[in-house]
């Protein structure tokens, strides 16, 4: 019974200087370092273009909703100031476009602030 014990020693012992098994071995860890690296380079440049595009969206979001939200008060501020001469509107459609006009105006700084500056980590994902 000891012998077979020895034999078995033996037999793993030799097992494990095989240098062709370490060679495939450290092949295999390079290609796996080698994917993981080009992964890591995928995701990285994925995530700059992201942040690339998503920063020019805002731009544009913020450029856009600035141009609606001046020219819409100077539209009302138009017919609030020539309503007398040129519009005759009554006194509740004047009350009704200066608070539509208000309700936009926030609604659409809201919208484009929140999206802006939300608060929340666009780099989750690590």
């Amino acid at each position: 019974m000891p012998s077979d014990l020895s034999t078995n020693l033996n037999y793993i012992h030799s097992e494990s200087e095989n240098t062709d098994s370490d060679h495939k071995s450290k092949k295999e860890e390079q290609i796996f370092e080698k994917q993981k690296n080009y992964i890591r380079y995928t995701f990285n440049d994925l995530k700059n273009k992201r942040y690339s595009t998503n920063t020019k969206l805002r731009i544009y979001l913020a450029i856009w909703s600035s141009f609606i939200v001046t020219y819409w008060l100077w539209k009302v501020g138009e017919i609030l100031i020539n309503n007398n001469d040129r519009y005759c509107l009554s006194d509740t459609v004047l009350n009704v476009l200066l608070g539509t006009a208000t309700l936009n105006v926030l609604g659409i700084v809201a919208i484009a602030m929140y999206d802006l500056f939300n608060g929340k980590s666009e780099d989750k994902i690590q």
